[in-house]
């Protein structure tokens, strides 16, 4: 009976001591999760709002634990104070320019603390220095927005139906659609367009060599614009115009003067009366005698002496046109 009750004691030993390591085993990984058998560092975080994030949730460097959310506090009715305990090891990794912010542990997972380095050089934090933070979008911001862009799409959507509804009612939009000969004239149109361009192409083509013609000094317009010497000529006529111009204009300025002074023979031309009729006297007096001077030849040409020289001259002119011409000398 008393061997019974010794094993009896020893198997129930065995059971208290197997449930003491299983305790003991477990408190030390749940210690070890939450920093309590590790050298560990508190920092602090300012918050606007911290949803869903509970003391012991984990604190992420990269997307690795390096801690736990050690307290969470109020400290006004704008700031949420979050305090973080941080493996030692992970120190001099952590820059005082990293930024704080709250996530989740995947799609749906616990709420935890994200750390994201910033570039540049920073010194490492130090036991209760407090880290910059950012706010997150959150699930009712998404949801917010969700139900906004929901309300549009409706509205669109019933916009959609109604134009469908209208462009299926048309008569005029479907005889259009059906139109054969509509297809024919936009290809000839089309087939114009095509032309035409062609045709621009063409001229551009053309414009481009005559450009390039000018540039390189052939062709009537590249010789105006690029010789030299014909540039010379142009600006020597044009200073003889100019200096022609000049005299015409000093020329018609004296005249004007002539008149104007009422002296000159111009003015004598133009405005004295008497000069004028002496002038027309004269003209009659010549006419006068020319007419009385063919009259004179007239009646020579009948005298007997006269004609029989007029014949002789005559004679030897005729005889001097029919008679051969010399050849010309080497």
């Amino acid at each position: 009976m008393s061997q019974r009750t010794a094993a009896h004691h020893v198997r129930l030993g065995l059971f208290v001591l197997a449930g003491l390591a299983c305790l003991v085993i477990t408190l030390f990984l749940l210690g070890r999760q939450q920093n309590l058998f590790s050298r560990s560092m508190t920092l602090e975080a300012d918050f606007r709002n911290v949803s869903g994030l509970l003391a012991g949730n984990n604190v992420r460097l990269g997307g690795i634990p390096v801690g736990t959310v050690r307290r969470i506090q109020i400290i006004n009715d704008s700031t949420i104070r979050v305090t973080m305990n941080l493996n030692r090891d992970v120190q001099p990794y952590v820059r005082r320019s990293t930024v704080a912010t709250i996530g989740t542990d995947g799609l749906v997972g616990n709420t935890i603390i994200n750390l994201e380095a910033r570039p540049g050089a920073a010194p490492a934090v130090q036991p209760g220095d407090r880290l910059a933070t950012s706010a997150p979008v959150g699930i009712d911001e998404m949801l917010s927005t969700l139900n906004v862009s929901n309300k549009n799409l409706i509205g669109i959507t019933q916009d959609l139906r109604q134009i469908t509804q209208k462009l299926n009612g048309s008569d005029a939009l479907w005889q259009l659609l059906d139109d054969e000969q509509l297809a024919t004239d936009a290809r000839r149109s089309l087939s114009s367009i095509a032309g035409a361009t062609a045709r621009l192409d063409a001229a551009a083509r053309d414009v481009e060599q005559l450009t390039s013609g000018v540039r390189q000094g052939r062709g009537v317009a590249g010789y105006l614009l690029t010789d030299t010497t014909f540039a010379g000529r142009l600006g020597h006529a044009t200073r003889q115009l100019a200096g022609t111009s000049d005299t015409l204009a000093a020329t018609l300025t004296g005249l004007k003067r002539q008149v104007q002074t009422q002296k000159g023979p111009l003015n004598t031309l133009l405005a004295d009366t008497a000069f004028s009729r002496q002038l027309r006297q004269s003209m009659r007096h010549v006419e006068q005698g020319t007419a009385g001077f063919s009259r004179s030849m007239e009646a020579l040409q009948h005298n007997v002496l006269v004609r029989g020289y007029l014949r002789r001259q005559q004679k030897k002119q005729a005889r001097a046109a029919l008679s051969p011409r010399p050849a010309a000398r080497p």
